[in-house]
């Protein structure tokens, strides 16, 4: 997704997963990410740009592609009435389904249904009414208040078989409870925003004759109308949903419920620097994304790591080498070295551990030297231990071990333990062939087709750490024996 000039983006690209999970934008106020999320829902549905949008230049657009086919949103000069118009123009086979919903301003409660209206559906007579899906009753229940049948009746309007002066576009619900209708416009926020998520999945469902035609459920900061037990919820069952129709929903949100319970690789962090320019984080973990350590406190110990392979190795270090005994230490991944830095700085400065805790950072092996010149440059002296890994991302170990030069141990381990349909080898020959190889410093793309193979065969990225880290305990144990020195001077001293 490209996007030029709408509201206060000047010029992003963007490459979005479109396979089934959860996926979350996030960041500060104001940083873009409610826009990025209404953009990205445009190639769904034909959006009235001036309405989401407001005034924009005369060049701004929106453009997509996906599987070769090109979908983009212009602005063109009307002569006859000398004006500038909005259109949606598709180019090539582009198929693409989903639903978008605000929790406050935008989303598909009644649209287009005015005050008048709203008043006669209040006293509907109730032959105009019929019962509403068992999908929508039960799991509005069962999310917001973990009761499945919590509202005994849930009704619609029958919408063809309305008075003639009655006209709305949209579904309206009523419940009801000890005898009494409720209708949909004098439920709260959370009630309102759920029974439209729930209708529009409901449809969705029905519709998914083939789980083939990719799905964008575009959620916008739904935290603001649910309470936090709700939230949960909601994700465990959004979660459910993907796995069963092939979804992929993303959230727009601040919520750490939310984003604490998504992957890291599924985040995207929309980071606004004082140039008004943006970067997008991506992989993203939740210390960095939410800026947020309270739920931290308590600790005695809180070592910052980048990634899921390092926290994983260091916990295992802690444990083996009986480092853990009367104390408490938390192993936080954060991502790239600079965001642990940056996110140490503000743990000191702020003081967002308390004094009793004593924090620490181990970088992956690969950036000694970036990560000097970035505490020099930045002025960071917080006087916050520092020591390395042996070895890289896991990314970067992967590339470095499998394709640049190929260590048979770890190769025959892999192919034996995890590969047995597609092999490791085809995959890396895809690889080469694809000329992927050619710009892959970081090995990202090199791990999205291990990844991909690996999601085939319903395994995880934690079966390839497991098998990596027993590698680098079998064949680099002086290197290790440094880490646990250092971490046994700095916990028991």
């Amino acid at each position: 997704m490209s996007i030029n000039k709408i509201k206060s983006i000047d010029s992003i690209e963007l490459e979005l997963p479109i396979g089934k999970g959860l996926y979350a934008f996030t960041g500060q106020n104001g940083s873009g990410k409610s826009t990025i999320s209404s953009c990205a829902s445009s190639v769904f549905f034909y959006m009235k740009m001036t309405d989401f949008f407001g005034h924009t230049d005369n060049d701004a657009s929106i453009s997509f592609e996906l599987n070769g086919g090109k979908r983009y949103y212009k602005k063109f000069y009307e002569r006859d009435r000398d004006k500038w118009k909005w259109t949606r123009k598709t180019e090539g086979d582009f198929k693409i389904k989903g639903f978008f919903e605000g929790s406050l301003i935008y989303g598909n409660r009644f649209r287009n249904t005015n005050y008048n209206t709203l008043r006669k559906l209040e006293f509907i007579d109730e032959k105009h009414l019929k019962e509403a899906p068992e999908f929508i009753r039960t799991n509005l229940g069962e999310i917001l208040h973990n009761d499945i049948n919590f509202y005994p009746k849930l009704f619609t309007v029958k919408n063809e078989d309305l008075p003639h002066n009655i006209h709305i576009n949209g579904d309206i619900f009523y419940y009801e409870k000890s005898g009494k209708k409720i209708s949909q416009f004098h439920m709260s926020t959370g009630e309102n925003l759920l029974i439209s998520i729930l209708n529009s999945l409901n449809i969705r469902n029905s519709d998914r004759t083939t789980i083939d035609i990719p799905c964008l459920l575009m959620l916008d900061e739904i935290e603001l109308a649910l309470h936090p037990s709700s939230l949960k919820r909601l994700v465990v069952f959004l979660r459910k949903m993907s796995d069963n129709f092939n979804y992929a929903i993303y959230f727009s949100t601040h919520s750490l419920e939310i984003i604490s319970s998504i992957n890291p690789d599924n985040i995207f962090f929309i980071d606004r620097h004082i140039d008004n320019s943006l970067e997008i984080i991506n992989p993203c973990y939740p210390a960095y994304a939410t800026k947020i350590l309270y739920d931290q406190s308590g600790y005695d110990y809180v070592i910052l790591v980048e990634d899921d392979l390092a926290s994983i190795m260091i916990n295992r270090l802690l444990r083996n080498n009986s480092l853990l005994n009367n104390k408490l230490i938390h192993v936080l991944p954060c991502g790239g070295y600079s965001n642990v830095i940056d996110l140490a700085q503000d743990v000191v400065v702020s003081n967002l551990m308390g004094r009793n805790a004593t924090i620490m950072i181990i970088l992956d092996a690969d950036v000694k030297t970036e990560a000097a010149s970035y505490i020099s440059k930045n002025g960071i002296s917080n006087n916050i231990p520092i020591n390395f890994l042996p070895v890289e991302s896991l990314e970067k170990f992967l590339r470095d071990n499998l394709f640049k030069t190929v260590d048979h141990k770890l190769y025959r381990t892999l192919e034996d333990y995890i590969f047995h349909q597609v092999s490791l080898r085809t995959i890396i020959e895809e690889y080469k062939n694809s000329g992927e190889s050619l710009k892959d410093n970081n090995g990202k793309k090199l791990y999205n087709r291990i990844d991909s193979e690996l999601r085939n065969r319903n395994k995880s990225r934690n079966d390839i750490i497991e098998v990596v880290i027993r590698h680098v305990e079998d064949n680099q144990k002086k290197d290790l024996n440094k880490i646990i020195t250092f971490l046994r001077k700095k916990l028991i001293e």
